[in-house]
């Protein structure tokens, strides 16, 4: 199982935490500055406070196999 993957909520500052297992898309909608969602199926999305790029980070790092030992 993936750990949680915190962020920050761009309304008020506080972490938010995503399970990165239910995460369908990452993207970029457009605005100055544009802004980061996380979409959980069609029904649920959620913007994040941090870039694209290291949200995209974050998620993959949590998901990857734990470096083998031998």
């Amino acid at each position: 199982m993936a750990k949680l993957c915190q962020f920050t909520s761009p309304a008020d500052g506080k972490p938010v935490y995503v399970n990165p297992d239910r995460v369908s898309v990452v993207y970029s909608f457009k605005g100055e500055p544009p802004d980061t969602i996380i979409a959980f199926g069609k029904d649920f999305m959620l913007g994040v406070a941090e870039s694209l790029e290291e949200t995209v980070a974050r998620l993959d790092a949590a998901t990857a196999p734990p470096p083998s030992t031998g």
